[in-house]
């Protein structure tokens, strides 16, 4: 997959799809495959482009009130990737672009820059400064350069494909995938992605209690990454562009056994299913998916009745995985080159 950093010409035959993406959810890949179908001849399958914002345009106009992103930045170039994404184009967002008029978006960015077959978008999309460009004017200033506009309406939550009768299914966004994760509802959250939601981050050294215990965790330190409700989960781990994943325990929580103070920081320890991984994951970037929420976390007695909850807990890990999930995984951790 080519990386782009510049509104540079696309290949011939590219369709463009243009927007933020966030979580890169199946609204956002109805768009992909919408943007594949339109430059894809008997002759040739035709290439995609995701343009997007980098940073995020909220980070920028609204910092106070702008969300945890459901992805960093190489998580969503490696699901680019494992998507079959051709061409993701970063285009750097700032105050400057944020100024732009529509009809300055369209021309430095689109006409002149990128000059993409298509332009594929969804039905809310908006541009330009004060976002008062839509999917009206996009059509109206890339119609005139022979550049088709194809827009994709809103994709529903799934499981709200029949709302009740005089109501309107609710529209799949990364607003409700956010709520989803931060209320521990993973299944839900997997729903709407495609794929298990994961938080990226690097191995540090905890207190040891794993090792105590003889069931060895890794510490993870997620940075900025939007973490679920605390608690107990069955998932994956994975080394970006390395070893795994594998099938794994996850604990979310502060340790309430070992620690007393309600104000502890969170940790996310990860124990790998039937591995023997020992120092080895130390300063690496790794992936935690979480498929499943297994119970809340809480304080027991002391070891050993944490240990009988423990043995519980990793029986109910692999019934609660599915290996295609697992496979789609494994292939969102493999390097985007």
């Amino acid at each position: 997959m080519q990386v782009l950093r510049q509104p540079v010409p696309l290949a011939p035959a590219t369709a463009a799809c243009v927007g933020a993406f966030d979580g890169l959810h199946l609204g956002h890949q109805a768009l992909l495959h919408r943007a594949r179908a339109l430059v894809t001849t008997a002759d040739a399958p035709g290439r995609v482009a995701l343009v997007t914002f980098d940073p995020h345009p909220a980070l920028i106009l609204a910092p106070e009130r702008a969300p945890r992103l459901l992805q960093s930045a190489g998580q969503r170039a490696r699901v680019c990737a494992a998507l079959g994404v051709d061409a993701l184009v970063l285009l750097p967002f700032d105050r400057a672009l944020a100024d732009t008029s529509p009809e300055g978006f369209v021309e430095r960015l689109l006409i002149h820059g990128l000059r993409p077959a298509a332009v594929v978008v969804g039905a809310d999309f908006r541009f330009g400064a004060g976002r008062r460009g839509g999917v009206h004017e996009l059509d109206q200033l890339l119609r005139p350069a022979g550049i088709v506009v194809e827009v994709v309406e809103a994709v529903p939550v799934p499981g709200d494909m029949s709302p009740t009768p005089g109501t309107t299914a609710q529209k799949l966004s990364s607003t409700e995938i956010r709520a989803a994760v931060v209320a521990g509802e993973v299944a839900a959250a997997t729903a709407m992605l495609g794929r298990w939601y994961s938080v990226e981050g690097s191995v540090v050294r905890g207190a040891g209690r794993g090792r105590e215990l003889g069931v060895r965790t890794a510490n993870v330190d997620p940075a900025d990454a939007l973490l679920p409700r605390p608690g107990i989960y069955a998932g994956a781990l994975g080394v970006v562009g390395g070893p795994g994943p594998w099938p794994a325990a996850i604990s979310l929580g502060k340790n309430p056994t070992f620690v007393g103070d309600p104000a502890a920081p969170l940790v996310l320890e990860v124990h790998a299913l039937d591995q023997q991984l020992g120092d080895s994951l130390y300063g690496l970037t790794v992936e935690v998916a979480f498929a499943a929420r297994l119970r809340d976390e809480q304080r027991f007695s002391g070891p050993a009745e944490l240990m009988a909850q423990i043995s519980r807990d990793l029986a109910a890990v692999r019934p609660a995985l599915d290996p295609a999930a697992l496979a789609t995984f494994a292939a969102h951790l493999s390097p985007t080159t």
